[in-house]
């Protein structure tokens, strides 16, 4: 083990080089013209990035959903001309999340640059020698030691439906997931009135939230059903939520964890 010490620092080095200067040298710029509530993303360093985000009104509600990762919402928010705002962020610059606010919704992808001439003759160089290392370390291991499976993810909600199909629980873990009649959902739930993409569940260790995915039929809060507004993120507390007039849906946080 000892005499392979050596090559696995270089390869490792080899590989993590190129990444970080293209990562310095060339920031993070969209692929393409955002839809609607984007209008453009500016990276302001490393820890820092914000949105030109148009909105006719004050976008009190402005959040930026990513996927296995809190909320992140604005720490600055300018006035730059009429209808148009600069949100400023702390954190990383996601690949890609949703936005939320204004009463819609936009996805926000994240694509480098083209590669300059002399960065794709370092990567290309550094792609040979790290096939060259590899392949000295592959002959030199005389056993091949198994990784343990991944443990399993833990469940950190669960979801109590009643719908055509009956009643029955599922367990949710965090994150975005759609519910709607589409088998392709990550929640199937089926009726009348209930939309091929209904809603959106938003769920972090602590807190959960629905979107109304603008669906004909509404989503409803509350024993007196308050209607929510379409595309904005509301909190869900230990309350009954029906998507549509017939589906019920109840989130409760597994105590356990």
């Amino acid at each position: 083990m000892r005499r392979r010490t050596p090559l696995l620092a270089l390869l490792m080095l080899i590989i993590v080089w190129p990444v970080l200067t293209a990562a310095h040298v060339i920031p993070p710029t969209p692929s393409a013209a955002p839809p609607r509530l984007i209008l453009g993303i500016e990276q302001i360093s490393a820890t820092a990035w914000a949105l030109l985000v148009g909105c006719p009104v004050h976008p009190h509600d402005l959040h930026v959903w990513a996927e296995a990762a809190p909320p992140q919402h604005p720490q600055t928010l300018t006035a730059l001309a009429p209808g148009r705002w600069r949100a400023q962020f702390d954190g990383a610059l996601p690949a890609s999340a949703i936005v939320y606010g204004c009463g819609q919704s936009a996805a926000l992808v994240v694509a480098s640059s083209a590669l300059p001439l002399w960065m794709q003759g370092v990567f290309a160089l550094s792609a040979v020698a790290a096939v060259l290392l590899s392949t000295q370390l592959v002959r030199r291991t005389r056993r091949v030691t198994s990784l343990p499976p991944p443990a399993p993810a833990v469940a950190a909600w669960q979801a109590h439906i009643t719908d055509e199909q009956g009643e029955r629980t599922l367990a949710l873990p965090t994150g975005m997931l759609t519910a709607g009649s589409d088998p392709a959902c990550h929640i199937i739930v089926l009726g009348a009135d209930i939309a091929l993409r209904h809603a959106h569940l938003i769920l972090t260790a602590e807190q959960a939230h629905i979107v109304d995915l603008a669906s004909p039929s509404g989503v409803f809060c509350g024993p007196v059903r308050r209607r929510l507004r379409p595309h904005t993120p509301t909190p869900v507390d230990d309350e009954d939520i029906w998507l549509g007039a017939t589906v019920r849906l109840r989130l409760v946080k597994n105590r356990g964890e």
